[in-house]
């Protein structure tokens, strides 16, 4: 059995730990939320998964005392956030540890991915053997509730990523490796951005097929972009890219697609959500203005959408002509 500190008390953190104690792993959620934490320890997070109970869960207020020991400490912590406390919680490591990352996207206020710029702060203590991100199709909800879920260990170092996929793989839950941390992070940052365009053609009144083509036309940006940072072509069609994709493009569970869905009647406030497209778009649209060799018409139209407020009509019809 392992100790796996679990950082971050919201619906992904909960959903991991759910998997976790199935496995019969040791587990202890770190949070700064009593109410989600009080509601844990009595088998329950009603703030993001309503009445159902999951399982009564050990919980820590004290980030010191839940790193302690741990074996595998998992980072579930909005990707916001993740800055005023990462160089903290690897000096508190204290033994042998691998660090799971649940965050994707950049790092906030830098051009490197989440993962990235974990390794390098990760490198100042020698008890951290590595970093393996967790990415793939998962709603929290669905893994909660059991449904067969599938996603990619990622890492440089397999064997690390075998070590993850020991302590979550089950029977409705599984992992596949993968060592492409750059065609990841790129596969899982432009589905964000993507959701948001899909939420963007449903909210004018466009069909499945509008969407359809629109996340295809997406999905060869990702490639575009992935083969210029020389990630590996295999990892766009892979759980991290593809798969990612077509879960977050398609349904109303994601919080991307619901602020495209609802960006033309102004009825998500992104001050109080977290919509990890926002900020990938600005990045990706200003990385775009000095790569004259890449072009990227839907994700610039998707910009010019979202932050200099063109007709969207006058938009689309525009990226038709360049298809």
């Amino acid at each position: 059995m392992n100790k796996i500190a679990i950082l971050g008390s919201g619906a992904m953190g909960t959903a991991c730990a759910s998997v976790l104690v199935e496995n019969k792993q040791d587990v202890v959620i770190y949070g700064i939320n009593n109410n989600e934490l009080n509601d844990l320890k009595s088998g329950y997070n009603q703030k993001y998964f309503g009445n159902k109970f999951i399982s009564k869960f050990k919980v820590s207020f004290d980030l010191k005392e839940a790193l302690r020991d741990a074996n595998f400490v998992v980072i579930a912590i909005p990707t916001k956030f993740i800055e005023d406390v990462f160089a903290q919680i690897v000096s508190l490591i204290n033994k042998k540890a691998i660090i799971i990352n649940l965050s994707k996207g950049f790092w906030p206020n830098s051009h490197e991915f989440v993962h990235e710029r974990m390794e390098k702060i990760a490198a100042s203590n020698k008890k951290v053997l590595g970093v393996v991100s967790m990415i793939g199709p998962s709603f929290a909800i669905d893994i909660v509730n059991k449904n067969i879920t599938v996603i990619n260990a990622v890492s440089k170092d397999i064997k690390l990523a075998k070590k993850v996929k020991n302590i979550f793989a089950n029977d409705w839950f599984g992992i596949s490796i993968n060592d492409d941390v750059i065609g990841a992070e790129i596969g899982s940052t432009f589905k964000n951005i993507l959701a948001i365009g899909s939420g963007l053609v449903a909210g004018m009144g466009y069909s499945i097929n509008t969407q359809a083509s629109m996340l295809t036309y997406g999905l060869k940006e990702i490639k575009k972009y992935a083969l210029y940072r020389k990630a590996k072509l295999e990892t766009i069609y892979d759980l991290c890219s593809l798969g990612d994709l077509i879960l977050t493009g398609l349904s109303e569970k994601s919080r991307n697609y619901q602020y495209g869905l609802h960006f033309f009647n102004d009825k998500i406030d992104d001050s109080k959500i977290t919509v990890e497209g926002l900020y990938a778009l600005k990045y990706i649209y200003n990385e775009l203005k000095n790569i004259k060799e890449l072009k990227l018409p839907l994700i610039e139209s998707i910009y010019e959408i979202i932050y200099n407020k063109k007709n969207p009509d006058t938009i689309i019809k525009q990226l038709l002509k360049k298809i």
